[in-house]
């Protein structure tokens, strides 16, 4: 094997100093590590399939957490290679950093002959000077181009439209693909996460989920997993209908997440997260609204478009109407319930919470049934009827239990209970202090 150099580095096992060799990689002109091999022989170690596994999973980690911006479709790790190898390519968003230290020279490293040494901060204001964009990051060309679209393929053929890279705008000027066409392909890397929760907060997990592939697919698992949670409430109404309403309305529910991928910010350390509570449904999506357009605006028909090439496709597929209606529809469809979806705008991110519309009818329906329980209990003459009531409500109770709740006499719910069990309506369960009293 060669030795290090610029574009060749060795390391006999993973550790944390490994995301400097990255990130030297990543700002200049990309490079091989190779894992599991000696580092004064430079003979490939005896390296096990779990260890080559774990590697691969704290890599597969890193590369959503430890960096900024996101190496987005960079970092090619080849797990069966023989060293393991982790092919770096050259970044196109400098300066890239170890994401906690932040873009200064404590976060910011460059490959100098075989060693990745620290910017200085003129370097580091250099390059960010240098980063000068010339389009929108969906329009640029993918690093990876060796890419399937099977899952768009079948989605075109249920629309009967042919799949055209050219009319679908994913290829650039010298035919490559963009990163457009890699968000829609079959090998993006990039995850969505759901969480269900019990309850109106984080404390108790019901169920948790990740899914990755093109966000076609991604899309369509999301919208079908959340409609198996999304309960649906038959409601009354005096005709001869029953009124069938869900939970979380379907169609704001389709807005919020085509949205959602649509229009994030695919350059952060993040990933689009969905989360189910009692009371809510939360979509959160990387990235706030672009062109300095605000909330108002935008539900005023105003579009601020940061991905125009995924748009179209997604517009193409059916998937989304271009015309900036998504936000007024979810309102719309939130008229009947009296209630309306809620929206918070941070630089970095964009949340849509969508209330569920049977919560605070449930949360009446259970609060009149409590009060009516304890208005029928208050209201109780003491009697073999007032005793017979409770133990129906309450199942077992002792002679001290029906007496509180009655506020009344030991003597005069001993005498009831004694007249209900010599009529054979009431049963004793029990000895002495154990005694209990049950419906018969």
């Amino acid at each position: 094997m060669k030795n290090e150099d610029n574009f060749v580095e060795y390391k006999r096992e993973l550790t944390n100093k490994l995301k400097r060799e990255i990130v030297a990689f990543l700002n200049t002109k990309g490079g091989k590590i190779y894992l599991g091999v000696d580092d004064e022989t430079l003979e490939p170690l005896d390296i096990t399939k779990e260890q080559k596994h774990e590697w691969e999973e704290t890599l597969n980690h890193w590369y959503t957490n430890a960096f900024y911006p996101t190496p987005f479709s960079l970092l090619d790790i080849q797990v069966n290679n023989d060293p393991f190898l982790l092919k770096v390519k050259e970044g196109r968003h400098k300066p890239y950093s170890i994401e906690k230290n932040g873009l200064d020279s404590s976060g910011v490293y460059l490959r100098v002959g075989s060693s990745s040494v620290r910017a200085t901060n003129e370097q580091v204001k250099r390059m960010i000077q240098q980063n000068v964009e010339t389009g929108e990051f969906d329009a640029e060309k993918a690093s990876n181009q060796e890419l399937s679209f099977n899952t768009l393929k079948k989605r075109l053929e249920e629309t009967n439209m042919e799949f055209s890279v050219g009319s679908l705008r994913m290829v650039d000027n010298f035919h490559f693909y963009n990163n457009a066409a890699y968000l829609v392909s079959d090998q993006n890397m990039i995850e969505t996460k759901v969480a269900i929760y019990q309850g109106s907060d984080v404390s108790e997990f019901k169920d948790k989920r990740a899914f990755s592939g093109s966000i076609i697919s991604q899309i369509n698992d999301l919208l079908y997993y959340i409609s198996l949670n999304n309960q649906t409430k038959v409601q009354i109404t005096g005709s001869a209908e029953r009124k069938e309403i869900q939970n979380f309305p379907e169609i704001a529910i389709r807005e919020a997440i085509v949205n959602a991928f649509a229009h994030r910010d695919y350059l952060l350390h993040s990933f689009i997260k969905i989360e189910i509570f009692d009371d809510r449904l939360e979509i959160l999506s990387p990235g706030g609204i672009p062109d300095g357009l605000t909330l108002e605006e935008i539900k005023d028909g105003m579009t601020a478009v940061r991905n125009p090439q995924l748009v179209h496709i997604l517009d193409k597929i059916k998937y989304i109407e271009n015309f900036g209606t998504g936000i007024r529809r979810m309102y719309e469809v939130y008229k009947g319930a009296n209630l309306e979806p809620r929206f918070e705008v941070r630089e970095n991110s964009f949340k849509v919470i969508l209330p569920n519309v049977n919560w605070k009818r449930e949360v009446q329906d259970k609060a009149l049934d409590t009060k009516k329980d304890n208005q029928s209990l208050e209201n109780l003459s003491i009697s073999e009827e007032s005793i017979l009531l409770i133990l129906e409500k309450n199942g077992r109770q002792s002679r001290k239990e029906i007496q509180k709740i009655l506020n009344t006499t030991p003597y005069r719910v001993r005498k009831l209970l004694q007249i209900l069990i010599n009529k054979g309506k009431v049963r004793k369960i029990g000895v002495s202090v154990n005694t209990q009293y049950q419906k018969a």
